[in-house]
């Protein structure tokens, strides 16, 4: 039951990027259907899909970093190997969370500014606020799943040729 709940929770992203796609997938279907063959413009699956895909994005960057496929320059990789790699890629790793921190605390400032205006969105009348939630949460989520990388890299349980992290 532990080793389902942890594969569960190391894919949580994988599962949430397949659940936002096919909402996507499905929300701009429900668009092109209704204003091409049904001549009737349904404008809360436009925003709708907007939103979706903006979270698309962000989580998928968390599930990039965790399976160590997020953009970076390889120059310095070619020349250091072994045990000074691992450092340099952890230092890298931990950097990268410190700067997500930072600005997913801004985005937090925002988010609350936003709330207490009390501004909603034009057509599914939500506060705006609670859709700029999804840049702060997924900025922490980057930088958790960025400081396991450290950890698994430093105790020698992530595999750098496998491009999953796997917690076994």
């Amino acid at each position: 039951m532990k080793n389902k709940i942890n594969y569960f929770m190391n894919n949580i992203e994988e599962y949430v990027s397949i659940l936002l796609f096919s909402s996507l997938i499905i929300l701009c279907f429900l668009q092109i259907l209704f204003r091409f063959v049904f001549n009737f413009s349904l404008s809360w699956t436009e925003e709708l899909s907007r939103y979706v895909f903006i979270a698309l994005v962000y989580i998928s960057a968390s599930l990039a970093v965790i399976r160590g496929a997020h953009v970076r320059v390889e120059v310095i990789d070619n020349y250091i190997k072994g045990a000074n790699k691992r450092i340099l890629d952890t230092v890298i790793d931990l950097s990268f969370a410190i700067f997500m921190i930072y600005i997913g605390y801004y985005g937090i400032e925002i988010t609350i500014e936003t709330l207490d205006v009390e501004q909603t969105t034009p057509a599914l009348g939500w506060s705006s606020g609670w859709v700029y939630a999804v840049v702060p949460f997924s900025f922490y989520l980057i930088s958790l799943r960025l400081i396991q990388r450290a950890y698994l890299r430093l105790t020698n349980k992530l595999d750098e040729s496998n491009i999953s992290v796997g917690c076994d």
